[in-house]
């Protein structure tokens, strides 16, 4: 018997793909979409608190963060996307899995990070894919001190400067995952 996150996971999946027809909301093929997309996902798992506030930077079509909420139903998931097709998406798949731990906030990562309402009050950021630096380095301005960034880069490894070094004592997991605690 499949699990419930499973059933949701494979309900979501069969959504993105439908609406991928219309938006680009991933170039990953249907055919690699658990390899690629869910299982970096699941695999992030283990450094979600069950109870926390999580920011899924440039959501797009919602991966990781859909994921995610799927398995920690305690925790707070704010989906941060500047494109309103993508946040119309990430609005309808969330409503159609009754995920009322998820919202969608349309905007721009360097202006959201300053505004009360977000600055300075989430736990965890992830990410899958963002390429942007400046981007990235902003959405620390996410997290509450302690905080931590957990990046998925698939197509490329991410060459971190001096800006993203971790912090003694820890390292980057792998060339395409990284975790850095702020």
């Amino acid at each position: 018997m499949e699990k419930d996150w499973e059933k949701g996971a494979f309900a979501y999946m069969v959504e993105l793909y439908r609406w991928n027809n219309k938006i680009n909301l991933t170039g990953v093929k249907e055919t690699d979409a658990t390899d690629v997309l869910i299982k970096p996902s699941v695999e992030m798992l283990d450094f979600i608190p069950e109870k926390c506030r999580v920011f899924d930077v440039g959501s797009g079509g919602g991966i990781p963060g859909i994921i995610l909420a799927i398995n920690r139903p305690n925790a707070e998931f704010l989906l941060v996307d500047s494109d309103q097709r993508k946040c119309s998406f990430l609005s309808h798949v969330s409503g159609m899995l009754k995920l009322s731990n998820v919202r969608v906030v349309r905007g721009r990562v360097e202006k959201l990070c300053k505004q009360a309402d977000y600055a300075g009050t989430g736990d965890v950021v992830v990410s899958r894919a963002v390429v942007r630096e400046e981007v990235f380095a902003c959405s620390a301005g996410f997290l509450k001190p302690g905080g931590l960034v957990i990046l998925h880069h698939s197509s490329k490894p991410f060459e971190p400067d001096a800006r993203f070094e971790p912090l003694p004592g820890n390292e980057f997991a792998d060339p395409f995952r990284f975790i850095l605690p702020l």
